[in-house]
């Protein structure tokens, strides 16, 4: 399908790489849905082509549902669903509240099955379609004073692997984008800190510290970061997605760190929690 016909949705599109993704899309010629919880966010991405919507992801489901059939109608369909929208939870795991740690997985993680599975249904029905779920390389190397957060990301990177095997056979892909530092309003307006402060945590405290005080200075150019996600699911090849895409320089060097130190740990203790198995049963390896 040429580029210029596939419709994409983007959510939290008021600032940052939402924002980025809406305008690099119209500049390609897709047609464009942006969303935003406050609509005057974005009013100006209707002056340039886009159609705008109000979409609070965090809504219930039979909200959302009613959303996606208005979404759909804007154009007949809907392409490419991306799942910007989000925040950051700051502080030591002790130190956050039940509440701030609902709140953070209901925007990362449960909100993204919800207004997804808003659209699977459309998706299914015309056996095509591509799920864009924006993650975190904290989602690999779990940054102290931001457990919550890394943890969300992890929860939305296994999601999105087990979403590319489940919608495979209605031609859906599905990629979480591992990204790495960049200039977005992540470190200053998309943060919150922890309520609690317990005395003792200081580097859960000077890493979130010195997140906020980079803010602005990050390595990574976001209008770049949209313009290699749009690529990436509008490129006209056999080859499948990546089902986790690192992005940014940064992204792609730390989760390469982590998986050799994950499976330099796994061989040095393979040994250890081997021969568990009930006495005469071997095991043959499965391919999940």
């Amino acid at each position: 399908m040429p580029s210029e016909d596939q419709v994409i949705l983007i959510t939290g599109c008021s600032t940052g790489l939402g924002r980025s993704l809406a305008e690099e899309s119209l500049a390609r010629g897709l047609r464009v849905i942006a969303t935003a919880r406050r609509l005057s966010a974005i009013e100006d991405l209707r002056d340039k082509g886009a159609r705008v919507f109000t979409l609070d992801v965090t809504d219930k489901p039979d909200a959302l549902k009613s959303f996606a059939d208005e979404a759909i109608n804007a154009f007949g369909q809907v392409d490419i669903l991306v799942n910007n929208a989000g925040w950051l939870l700051g502080g030591a795991i002790e130190e956050t509240t039940p509440e701030e740690i609902q709140s953070q997985f209901n925007t990362n993680f449960f909100s993204v099955i919800n207004v997804t599975n808003a659209f699977m249904p459309h998706f299914r029905s015309r056996r095509t379609g591509t799920i864009v779920n924006i993650s975190s390389q904290g989602s690999y190397i779990a940054v102290s004073g931001a457990g919550i957060y890394c943890a969300s990301k992890a929860a939305l990177d296994c999601l999105t692997e087990t979403w590319s095997k489940e919608l495979a056979p209605f031609n859906i892909r599905a990629v979480s984008v591992i990204l790495g530092a960049f200039r977005t309003s992540v470190a200053s307006s998309g943060t919150k800190a922890s309520t609690n402060t317990i005395e003792g945590y200081d580097l859960a405290h000077n890493s979130h510290k010195i997140f906020r005080e980079r803010s602005g200075h990050e390595l990574g150019d976001p209008t770049k970061a949209a313009q290699k996600i749009i690529e990436l699911v509008t490129l006209k090849t056999e080859r499948s997605l990546p089902v986790r895409f690192a992005l940014g320089e940064d992204a792609v060097h730390l989760s390469r760190k982590h998986l050799e130190k994950r499976i330099a740990e796994l061989d040095e203790w393979k040994s250890f929690g081997a021969n568990t198995n009930i006495d005469g049963i071997k095991y043959e390896q499965a391919d999940w």
